[in-house]
């Protein structure tokens, strides 16, 4: 029988032989009695515990695969609405009714009325409806004739805050919607929370990703090297990752709360709105990394045991369920399969940490200590792991900017994909620079790194702070609307014509019609098309049903953006027809 550790600590064959790796190990045969007895169940020790810990990865990496799948797509996005942005209704709807693309949190959803004086109108709070998840609504109370504005704002399954505002006339008054326009204007300002705040959650984010580098990346590289060698901020720098990360998570998860309800700075330390956040996948994965940490804190304060076998069990758990919750709650989260790029941005992370937390180690380390001879084993064994780390990252973010992005020739049409172009420029700069590390390293001594490491490092935060950015843009283009209004006028008739939201996909309009002299006599029938000439898109019927008298809803899907022609056939009296023709703007 044969039993081997791995290629870093030498060989114990069956001749009673340990054979020397070239990594400092004595070799020579085992000596007889008590003591070779001891000498070999160290070595079988050390072979049990890193299977052990093997296995531990393993377990939790593969604990990601059973979480539930949920097909959606980053960022939850208004589809329709009831009632529609700028519509014309003779009576005020029972209730506002938001439907999106992909669920929402409804914990944090808020959807706010206001009338044309800007006055804040009481209505119920927003529910969502059982059976859809993607569906929030509100309860009116019975409105009066004017215009009104709904802002709302919801958090997206990604865990993303989205927020917008439409407005919308009862009765009669203003048919033409500018009035919706500028109350939209005057109170939407409240949907979005303070740049400030937003500028605190990105520093967050930066200061939670710097701390699991140094407590994940750099505890791990710390434990290959003897404790006497460790002294200083060497020694200290998991510690500091901790508490970084726990300030971090913890400030995340309060900021995370003044976005949703478009507050202050203030609103972080509020529990009221800490109450509102715990429900949400975002939440209860800030809360699991925090008492991640707490385990990972009490593993700090033992570090003498960590020779022992449960203790880096644990570490390694706790580790890897810490950088879980981050890909859990983020991007990955609302792709399909869930699961698999869950996992995917988890080994992605994982690979990132260990790489820069080794550069951050040796890039504070001066010559003599790199060219100590165990520090320097570490070393050569760090250079060695980064020649696999580097493509794992490489291979692994690719594929998740090509399912995020919807495919790469769209990358510099987003803020995400600009940025993630920044990153991987400077990613290129540290392999480069690792690359000349690598031939002094070889050629040279392991001291003679100790700059290119510096500057390894350098790069390495910039390319943190980048990522930092990239968890708050959306990774595929939201697209753009903009509610067409327009009134046509033709022998006396005056036709109002809304097109709503105004972008490509599903869109609603709506007719109101004012026979010549002011008539309120109905109009015997209309009928709608649209066509896309540019594109040879023929002529498509809008499907219209009457509202009430004169006033007609109608719905189509516009496949593409451009100058759409909207011609409207309108038999005013039996046998008076007349055909009203205009241009609709998609952009």
């Amino acid at each position: 029988m044969r039993t081997s550790t791995d290629h870093d600590h030498g060989h114990v064959h069956d001749n009673g032989h340990v054979h020397d790796n070239g990594h400092g190990h004595d070799s020579g045969p085992v000596p007889e009695g008590p003591a070779g007895r001891r000498l070999i169940s160290g070595y079988t020790r050390r072979l049990t515990r890193r299977r052990t810990v093997l296995a531990v990865v393993a377990t939790a990496l593969a604990g990601v695969v059973v979480l539930p799948a949920s097909p959606v797509s980053a960022h939850a996005s208004l589809e329709t609405s009831v009632p529609a942005p700028s519509s014309v209704l003779e009576e005020a709807p029972p209730a506002v009714v938001l439907d999106f693309d992909e669920p929402i949190e409804a914990g944090l959803s808020s959807i706010q009325l206001y009338d044309a004086d800007q006055r804040l109108v009481e209505i119920g709070g927003p529910e969502r409806v059982t059976g859809d998840d993607s569906i929030v609504t509100a309860e009116l109370p019975d409105l009066a004739d004017g215009v009104y504005a709904v802002v709302w704002r919801v958090a997206s399954a990604d865990g993303h805050i989205v927020d917008g505002a439409f407005g919308f006339i009862v009765g009669t008054g203003d048919p033409g919607g500018g009035g919706t326009d500028s109350l939209v204007d005057q109170v939407s300002d409240g949907a979005a929370a303070d740049d400030t705040v937003r500028r605190a959650a990105d520093v967050s984010r930066f200061v939670l990703f710097l701390g699991l580098v140094l407590l994940i990346g750099s505890g791990i590289w710390s434990l290959l090297i003897p404790t006497e060698l460790l002294t200083g901020i060497r020694r200290r720098l998991p510690v500091i990752g901790w508490v970084l990360s726990l300030v971090g998570t913890l400030a995340g998860f309060g900021l995370y709360g003044a976005i949703a309800v478009a507050g202050g700075l203030g609103d972080a330390f509020s529990p009221e709105v800490w109450g509102r956040v715990d429900g949400t996948q975002t939440g209860r994965m800030a809360l699991a990394r925090v008492a991640l940490l707490l385990v990972l804190g009490v593993l700090l304060r033992t570090r003498r045991a960590s020779d022992s076998m449960w203790w880096r069990q644990v570490a390694v758990a706790a580790a890897i369920g810490v950088l879980v919750t981050l890909p859990a709650a983020g991007h990955p989260s609302a792709a399909s399969p869930r699961a698999l790029y869950v996992l995917l941005d988890a080994v992605h992370l994982l690979a990132i940490v260990v790489w820069m937390g080794g550069l951050a180690l040796f890039a504070l380390g001066n010559r003599a200590w790199l060219d100590t001879e165990p520090v320097a084993r570490t070393v050569r064994t760090f250079s060695r792991s980064a020649t696999v780390l580097v493509p794992i990252i490489v291979v692994t973010g690719a594929i998740q900017a090509y399912e995020l992005a919807g495919g790469i020739d769209t990358l510099t049409d987003t803020a995400w994909g600009r940025t993630l172009l920044v990153k991987l420029s400077l990613v290129s700069v540290v392999v480069a620079i690792g690359a000349v590390s690598r031939w002094l390293l070889q050629y040279v001594s392991a001291g003679s790194i100790r700059r290119t490491v510096v500057a390894e490092a350098v790069f390495g935060t910039l390319v943190l702070a980048f990522t930092a950015s990239l968890v708050t843009l959306p990774p595929v283009a939201t697209l753009e609307a903009k509610v067409f209004n327009t009134t046509i006028t033709e022998a006396g008739l005056i036709a109002d014509v809304t097109v709503t939201p105004g972008r490509v996909g599903a869109n609603e309009m709506h007719l109101v019609l004012t026979p010549a002299g002011g008539s309120i006599q109905p109009v015997t029938s209309v009928q709608a098309r649209m066509s896309l000439p540019e594109r040879e898109v023929p002529k498509t019927p809008v499907t219209i049903v009457a509202d009430g008298p004169n006033h007609y809803t109608g719905s189509i899907a516009l496949a593409f953006s451009g100058d759409w022609t909207l011609e409207l056939i309108i038999e005013v009296t039996p046998g008076n027809t007349l055909l009203l023709t205009t241009t609709v703007p998609i952009p």
